[in-house]
């Protein structure tokens, strides 16, 4: 079986990526990637131009402007920013598509050289004209045959030991490491142990340059795993290895090193940190050694980044920080002379020390840097009056180990694990619905209401109208009628079957449904359609009826499952409309993500995360509530019952808006509001459009923020005497028709069940529902779950052929 890390990649050099969709798909098939890393992948191998590679991964979006690339020390998926003058995505893709940008196969970092990949037919054209020419003998045939099997032996046993050493296979990495530190101590240090004395005097050792502390037990393995010397750094000034680095520029090099630290706490605070390391994790736990991830995590105060890996330290200057601005060149390459700010600053300190690390210590830039790094940001990093107080001793032990090891900073660009397009994040459900499309004509979307999915259908709409599809929302009850089939045309459905509950309640409703998308899957026309289902809905159908097309796993995407990396980045787009944005002394603003990530813990499957979290936001007493993240809806009811209470005429207009769904902010309320309140006024569902954070406004139409919400206040409102009838009553028909339910339904806590009790105010509601649902389907003999209730029965046939006299009803 192959290990996990080799699974992720399977990597093979190719001399040639496939340059159309047929080519793309006779390689990927010959690849057959499956399992965990199911998706082929050809690309230019990152800084080596004209060189390729094919990897098997799992598809993430591919920014706008970047060109997909193997990663140059770990051949994993990446993106480098498209410097060429056309020809770069104009769009966010995924990398399937990346054929159709030729230019990412080409030059596209901007320079002037400009490689052209030579084809396996070039080189045995080649191969087989310098033969036919030479036209020598046997033996020489025979020489050269043999000399091309020795050079290709060895060949593959270095790229074994190549492998073998950036995968560190069998430990082998360590082992090389630990011998390159041996062979230095013993040159270095080895003469001192000799019983000439003065020979070992006259030897000398080099005085240690701290800088940072340095854990006892750490070694050259537990570093960065990015293991190239220089970082892609062009180096100035002849190498001299017998010259000792004068003292002062010593001690200017050691202060330089401890800048690298001092500008990191200028820049960016604890959890700022913390949470920019979540958005990137699977790069950060790609590039570096658990130990160095572990004093990552354990960050307390600023204080602590002391403790850091300095190449860690430097990675998160050039990625993290956005007040540092990088050098012209780019990250990794010397910066022009006239360039003097932090960003060239931080970049020549790295590649001073990766000089001394190879003994050469001619330093161009190293009193100019040391000058403006004083002037700057003082002396406080260097003379350590900056709180930190260290142990002497264990300095002066860290900085002895500091030097021998002579570690070079590495530099390693830190890619987000998703990204956010128009205020949408890029979740790897929405990447995973992407791939599907690219090669069917349905997928469904399919989760517990709350999860996320009608923003993921946004997001793949945003994706597609840029890629040339016309798209087009549309509605279960017309599926037929609205699809159309004569331009290419993505069709959106969302909340198939019920957008707060089950709306279907017959096996021909269920069949027509499927049989058109059955069409559409098999069609060979420019026509998809992308289908979104809450998973209680999905539930009570397949409860009582039968599914054929829709109970497909491999056009099915699960919408539940999150990273911490998706679920943060949510969360901070939620914020931005959230109820600190409108008080920014709140004091929800301190609260870190750590302490959300730990109450969506809590929650129990049934309603989806970003519903949490966006009720976190704009409710911040439900934060503080533990109860609600484990039961939302009754502890949502037991809110509004206090705002009941409190604020009678907010809880009024609330479940004013539960009954229209929608109002014009312009208006007044429609006339049949006074009968439930003589609250309900123009003023005040203006203010609680404001401030309340349970609505949203569009074009000055309010609606409630989550059609969850619409759940709880109608159960909300079937506890109150005076509002039940009225609400009942002037509901819309589809919140009656799917939230009204008999005693014991699937997923209880999501509908409204009339528990049909003997006394006189239950029957009232009884023939509430009996009069609505009559009033519904008295044409087209639709059966409705309550129906199957005696009372409700009884009194909806009645009133199938009579108006209700026994029942109080508001005449508009």
């Amino acid at each position: 079986m192959l290990s996990t890390g080799w699974a992720a990649q399977n990597f093979l050099p190719v001399s040639v990526c496939p340059r159309d969709k047929d080519s793309w798909k006779l390689e990927s098939d010959r690849k057959n990637c499956r399992g965990d890393t199911p998706d082929y992948l050809c690309a230019a191998i990152e800084n080596q131009v004209g060189n390729f590679g094919e990897i098997c991964t799992k598809f993430g979006l591919t920014p706008s402007n970047k060109c997909a690339v193997l990663n140059e020390q770990t051949h994993n998926l990446d993106s480098v920013d498209c410097k060429a003058p056309s020809g770069c995505p104009s769009k966010p893709y995924i990398p399937a598509e990346l054929w159709q940008y030729q230019i990412c196969y080409e030059d596209f970092y901007g320079t002037t050289i400009s490689l052209a990949p030579t084809t396996t037919q070039d080189i045995t054209s080649a191969t087989t004209n310098s033969g036919l020419e030479d036209g020598g003998s046997g033996t020489g045939v025979g020489v050269v045959v043999a000399v091309v099997i020795i050079l290709i032996i060895v060949a593959v046993a270095v790229g074994i030991m190549v492998v073998f050493y950036q995968r560190n296979q069998f430990g082998f990495r360590d082992k090389v490491q630990r011998l390159q530190k041996n062979l230095r101590e013993y040159f270095e240090h080895g003469v001192e142990n000799t019983a000439d004395a003065e020979v070992g005097e006259a030897q000398g050792t080099h005085d240690p340059l701290l800088g940072q502390d340095v854990k006892e037990n750490e070694t050259n393995s537990e570093k960065v795993t990015n293991t190239s010397n220089t970082g892609g750094i062009k180096e100035e000034g002849q190498k001299d290895t017998n010259v000792e680095p004068p003292e002062k520029k010593k001690e200017e090099l050691k202060e330089l090193l401890k800048y690298l630290v001092h500008i990191l706490k200028q820049e960016l605070g604890v959890n700022d940190l913390k949470e920019k390391v979540v958005i990137h994790s699977k790069s950060v736990n790609e590039h570096f050694s658990e130990p160095v991830i572990k004093d990552l995590q354990s960050l307390n105060d600023i204080n602590d980044y002391s403790r850091l890996d300095t190449s860690l330290v430097f990675t998160l200057l050039r990625n993290f920080c956005e007040g540092i601005k990088p050098p012209s060149r780019g990250w990794d390459y010397e910066p022009p002379d006239n360039e003097t700010h932090v960003g060239a600053d931080i970049e020549r300190i790295r590649s001073m020390w990766n000089k001394y690390c190879d003994d050469d210590v001619q330093f161009k830039y190293l009193d100019d840097v040391y000058n403006r790094m004083k002037e700057k940001y003082g002396t406080v990093a260097v003379h350590g009056d900056d709180g930190v107080k260290k142990s002497p001793s264990k300095d002066e032990v860290n900085a002895e180990r500091f030097d021998l090891l002579k570690d070079k900073i590495q530099s390693v660009k830190l890619n987000p694990d998703c990204l956010v397009e128009k205020g949408i994040v890029i979740t790897e459900n929405i990447t995973t619905a992407l791939k599907i499309l690219n090669s069917r004509n349905v997928v469904i979307l399919k989760g517990v209401i709350g999860c996320g999915k009608t923003h993921a259908l946004m997001a793949i709409e945003n994706h597609l109208k840029e890629n040339g599809w016309e798209p087009a929302w549309v509605e279960s009850e017309n599926l037929k009628e609205e699809i159309s089939h004569e331009k290419p045309t993505i069709h959106f459905l969302d909340n198939l079957f019920g957008r707060f509950g089950c709306s279907v309640f017959s096996q021909d409703a269920v069949n027509q449904t499927e049989e058109v998308l059955k069409e559409i899957h098999s069609s060979k026309s420019k026509t998809k359609v992308v289908i979104g289902i809450h998973t209680h809905v999905y539930d009570e159908v397949k409860k009582f009826f039968k599914l054929n097309f829709l109970q497909q796993k491999n056009i099915t995407v699960e919408m539940d499952n999150l990273s911490e990396a998706e679920t943060l980045l949510i969360y901070k787009e939620q914020v931005k409309s959230g109820h600190c944005t409108r008080e920014p002394s709140c004091w929800f603003n301190a609260i870190g993500f750590q302490s959300v990530l730990d109450k969506l813990s809590k929650n129990q499957g049934h309603i989806g995360g970003p519903f949490l979290s966006l009720m976190y936001c704009n409710q911040h007493e439900l934060f503080s509530d533990d109860a609600f993240s484990v039961n939302p809806v009754k502890t949502l009811m037991q809110h509004f019952e206090r705002i009941r209470k409190d604020s009678p005429e907010r809880y009024d207009c609330l479940v004013y808006l539960m009954c229209v769904q929608q109002h014009n902010l312009e208006e007044e309320p429609k006339k049949w509001a006074g009968l439930m309140s003589v609250e309900m006024t123009k003023n005040n569902l203006n203010e609680l459009a404001k401030t309340s954070g349970f609505v949203k406004v569009n074009d000055n139409t309010a609606s409630l923020v989550h059609e969850l919400l619409t759940t709880v206040l109608i159960k909300s409102a079937s506890e109150s005497r005076v509002l039940v009838l009225p609400v009942l009553q002037m509901c819309k028909s589809d919140v009656v028709i799917q939230l009204l339910r008999p005693p014991g339904s699937t997923h209880n806590d999501l509908y409204l069940e009339y528990l049909n009790e003997t006394n006189e105010h239950s029957k009232n509601i009884g023939k509430m529902c009996a009069y609505r649902l009559a009033k519904i389907y008295e044409k087209q003999g639709i059966t409705h779950p309550l129906v199957t209730v005696e009372l409700v029965h009884e009194k909806y046939v009645e009133y199938l052929k009579r108006e209700p006299k026994e029942l109080s009803l508001i005449r508009i």
